[in-house]
């Protein structure tokens, strides 16, 4: 059975929530830690490591692309959560971006990305964006990001469980 470490990032909660609703499924000997915790890790014991974070500037949150660039020849799954839907354009180019992170020293074995509150401080910088700029607050930004506001929910919950069910048997 291998020794899975589960290191999550979270800014608004949400990665965290994924991340324990994912913890209670993995099979076997297994530890979770927030990416503050993991800094000083060397994670030498681990055959798989599971990577959560949340979207920043279309790519995973910075202190996570640093952790996964530590990381060599481990078995590797991530989820993610961001603003958008997860099979809209954005959410299939995070994907891709981060697939390519995590096979570039490691075998990856599967992702999982979930929608997911935008922090209130983001929002409230886009309300200052120039209409010019990349995430200007339009209407349709605006309906998504309510839409968002209600995410992970249950069922957010249960398909990142499902999802990790199946790729971890």
């Amino acid at each position: 059975m291998k020794k899975t470490a589960l290191i999550y990032s979270s800014l608004t909660g949400n990665t965290k929530k994924i991340g324990d609703a994912i913890f209670e499924i993995i099979p076997g000997d297994k530890s979770i830690y927030s990416i503050e915790e993991a800094k000083e890790l060397s994670f030498e014991e681990y055959d798989r490591i599971i990577v959560g974070f949340w979207v920043d500037k279309g790519h995973a949150d910075s202190r996570v692309k640093k952790l996964i660039n530590r990381l060599k020849n481990k078995e590797i799954a991530f989820f993610g959560t961001l603003g958008a839907e997860p099979d809209s354009d954005h959410g299939r180019k995070v994907y891709t971006k981060v697939s390519e992170l995590c096979s570039k020293n490691n075998n990856l074995i599967g992702g999982f990305l979930s929608l997911g509150k935008v922090s209130d401080k983001l929002v409230e910088m886009m309300k200052k964006f120039p209409l010019n700029l990349i995430h200007p607050l339009t209407p349709e930004r605006k309906a998504r990001i309510e839409k968002a506001s209600t995410h992970p929910d249950e069922n957010d919950l249960n398909d990142a469980k499902n999802y990790f069910i199946s790729i971890l048997n």
